[in-house]
């Protein structure tokens, strides 16, 4: 009989020994099975439906000052823009050119909100008539009219519906102000606690208006990729291109870092910024990371405590079987094989503990994914479709079974070295 064959059926002779140790092991990697799906559901969402509503997951911005040291954001060159993207062939679904209005005032007869109106194409094969969620109204008569997309939240603070008139009022690029009516064409649904983020849409020519964009020009230009995961490397080829290309650009960083560029920095004629959906939300998803590196310490300490407790448990295993194991060294068994016989057992009791405990994590991620979450509205901007999506970590897991795996083994290597060199007379002469 093989070493390996032993030592499984060793762990069987020992049941209730191997199903508690396995049973700890089993519990920590449930946790952290759990928690690094959360996480990972909860930025795949996040990133899925923040890209929808920002229209895209790389964005090139123009930027002009004025002699006044006023900032204008304006994108004059796309079809250079468009020539580079196309030769790069980069896989996108969309590209977006908006003009935004930050904090402009939606005002109508019954009460006023502050949220940002963003100009862009919602016509047929446009990105937001094809990945928005409208709860009223229809998004194919936008293009050429007044209409206005606001979300459910807006609309019932506004006390509007479909039809009524809502005047905007926000500064023109050039600081004026100015304002114009639009008309509720359709609503769509509340992103909740991202509501600010995603404020209102109309068409981009209506918005050029209300800012006092020359027609033909907009603020920023957006590329809707076909993996949100390649961001950040399409982002990097296309700004090596654009440098090449002679692009005046800024350097690489989060949109908040370049703000304070471009109000600090001294330049003339238009700058070009690039960033990408990752950039943005560095902040957000380094939360998230700091707990999957919480929930990986709290698994190594708990790891440690059950290291202690393999050790303690082996020792005692190798002085309850010392006369097995003079026996079996006297029918010929050598040291090296008698340490690894110890050394299987505690190997194949972690890979059993960590394959369970995935298991079951697993099964705990797939019960939450079925629980309908739509009273939980104020946070839907991380949810798909009213649920928690399904992500399972397998390179966590990889990651989990090396570590958890040595650990054990680890634990378990003094204890059988230590019945490795039992001669078999002195075993032999052990009464236990």
């Amino acid at each position: 009989m093989s070493v390996a064959s032993m030592a499984l059926k060793n762990l069987a002779r020992q049941k209730r020994r191997s199903i508690l140790l396995g049973g700890a092991i089993a519990f920590g990697i449930l946790i952290i099975t759990v928690v690094n799906g959360l996480s990972g559901s909860l930025i795949t969402s996040l990133e899925a439906n923040i890209s929808n509503l920002v229209s895209g997951h790389i964005f090139i911005r123009g930027t002009e000052k004025t002699d006044k040291g006023r900032v204008l954001y304006t994108f004059k060159d796309d079809k250079k823009m468009d020539e580079v993207v196309n030769r790069l062939k980069i896989p996108y679904k969309y590209i977006s050119k908006t003009t935004v209005a930050q904090q402009a005032s939606i005002i109508s007869d019954f009460a006023t909100t502050y949220q940002s109106v963003t100009g862009a194409d919602l016509g047929l094969g446009s990105y937001l008539h094809d990945r928005m969620t409208l709860v009223e109204g229809e998004l194919d008569t936008f293009p050429g009219s007044d209409k206005i997309l606001i979300s459910e939240g807006v609309a019932k603070k506004l006390d509007v519906k479909l039809g009524d008139r809502l005047s905007v009022q926000t500064d023109t690029i050039t600081g004026q102000q100015n304002v114009l009516d639009f008309y509720v064409g359709a609503i769509y649904k509340d992103p909740g606690v991202a509501a600010s983020l995603a404020g209102a849409y109309a068409d981009l020519p209506r918005v050029n208006q209300l800012r006092d964009v020359p027609q033909g020009e907009f603020n920023i230009y957006g590329l809707f990729l076909e993996d949100v995961s390649t961001a950040d490397f399409w982002g990097a080829k296309l700004y090596e291109e654009l440098k090449t290309e002679a692009f005046p650009l800024w350097q690489r960083g989060s949109p908040q870092e370049l703000v304070k560029l471009f109000r600090d920095e001294t330049w003339t004629g238009i700058k070009y910024s690039l960033f990408t959906l990752n950039d943005a939300l560095s902040f957000i998803k380094g939360i998230f990371q700091s707990l999957n590196l919480i929930a990986f310490l709290i698994l190594m300490v708990l790891f440690v405590v059950i290291m202690v407790g393999i050790t303690n448990t082996y020792r005692m295993i190798v002085y309850e079987r010392t006369r097995e194991i003079g026996t079996l060294r006297a029918l010929g068994m050598q040291r090296p094989e008698v340490r690894n016989l110890f050394l299987y057992e505690a190997i194949f009791l972690g890979l059993g503990g960590i394959l369970a405990g995935f298991v079951l994590g697993v099964l705990v991620l797939v019960g939450l994914s079925l629980i309908d979450l739509s009273a939980w509205k104020d946070f839907n901007i991380l949810l798909k479709d009213n649920h928690l999506k399904l992500t399972v970590d397998f390179a966590s897991f990889a990651f989990n079974l090396i570590v958890v795996t040595a650990l054990t083994a680890l634990a378990a290597l003094f204890p059988a070295r230590r019945a490795g060199k039992l001669t078999p007379a002195e075993a032999l002469r052990t009464t236990n």
